[in-house]
């Protein structure tokens, strides 16, 4: 049974990158993945989302983006603010 992408990148064309569960666990590919959204070359889904508060923690994703500038935030709680509305303003997939 394949599984459905938790995060995706419309690069290289024509199909485009797929993240995984495992993918996702890795800080460096999240740090690369943040890099892809705040260009918008990627997103990441409610599902994916909720894998990378979970695992990594809304600290360790501050201090990710802080490298990526994707969120313009701060302080923690502007992070957790904006990511929060980010998850929110999401289609259900």
């Amino acid at each position: 049974m394949e599984k459905k992408w938790l995060a995706y990148r419309i690069y290289p064309e024509p199909i485009g990158t797929e993240y995984h569960y495992t993918d996702l666990l890795n800080r460096a590919t999240v740090e690369k993945l943040f890099d892809h959204c705040q260009i918008l070359e990627a997103m990441i889904s409610r599902e994916g989302w909720k894998l990378l508060i979970n695992h990594h923690g809304y600290h360790a994703l501050y201090e990710i983006n802080k490298k990526s500038d994707w969120f313009d935030c701060e302080h923690l709680e502007g992070f957790i603010f904006e990511v929060e509305a980010h998850i929110e303003s999401l289609p259900d997939l």
